[in-house]
């Protein structure tokens, strides 16, 4: 048994909830990203590939735990799929989402979900798998995340990008010791964090609920700040809540 084996079977048993973030692929041959965090810490940090592995691990999060996945998990209203060539879609309006439209008014650009079918026919697969085990999913945007909290997020997908994303991370995710974890293994961490914060009430929801939300870090009430790590080796995160309406120091 690997080492990775033996973790996700000792997570299984644990009767704790736990946070897991999805980067979910499009596709099955390609790579999805899971981490899993206990208590603010990183836990597990992996990659999937097929529904049937993704499920197993998001089962993770036990009964009490928050599932938090980068895909569009709804479609734009009025759409009954997300065929190009169906009635259902007429412009301006059913391409993206409202969520996505309120995004880009926070300066934080995605694409619409009618232009990323072939991932948002997933997400809505595998969200609709966790729902009927009981499991309510969180649609997450690990680069709004990034963004909001004023963390590196350039350049993920070259080595140097990668190590910057991760240096920034980890004061914030304690278990975080993977310089060389993938650009889909690192958007799977911001997941959890993102889930995490969710859990700490520090997120709002973007979006109309009757189309789809999306969980982002709310800096009304967030306030991120840093002090020594008690093994007097760098700087660990410190999450306050300031009063609503207060201003970021």
């Amino acid at each position: 048994m690997t080492t990775t084996e033996r973790k996700i079977r000792e997570l299984a048993t644990s009767k704790g909830p736990a946070c897991v973030g999805i980067d979910l692929a499009g596709v099955e041959h390609r790579e999805t990203g899971v981490a899993v965090m206990r208590d603010g810490r990183l836990e597990l940090l992996v990659s999937a590939g097929t529904d049937d592995v993704i499920l197993r691990l998001a089962a993770l999060a036990g009964r009490r735990g928050t599932i938090a996945i980068n895909a569009p998990l709804t479609r734009p209203a009025g759409r009954c799929c997300l065929d190009d060539d169906c009635p259902c879609r007429h412009d301006p309006g059913t391409r993206s989402r409202a969520l996505e439209r309120e995004l880009a008014r926070l300066g934080v650009p995605t694409l619409a979900t009618a232009l990323i079918k072939v991932l948002g026919r997933r997400g809505e697969r595998i969200a609709r798998a966790l729902r009927e085990s009981g499991r309510e999913p969180l649609e997450v945007y690990p680069f709004a995340t990034l963004k909001l909290l004023g963390l590196p997020w350039r350049g993920k997908r070259t080595a140097e990008g990668r190590r910057e994303i991760h240096r920034g991370l980890r004061p914030l995710v304690p278990g975080l010791r993977r310089p060389g974890a993938s650009e889909h293994q690192l958007d799977a961490v911001v997941c959890a964090l993102t889930a995490h914060l969710h859990r700490l009430r520090l997120t709002r929801a973007v979006g109309l609920p009757d189309e789809g939300l999306m969980i982002v870090p709310d800096l009304d009430i967030l306030s991120l700040d840093y002090e020594p790590h008690p093994s007097g080796r760098g700087l660990r995160a410190v999450w306050r809540r300031r009063r609503r309406g207060s201003k970021p120091r």
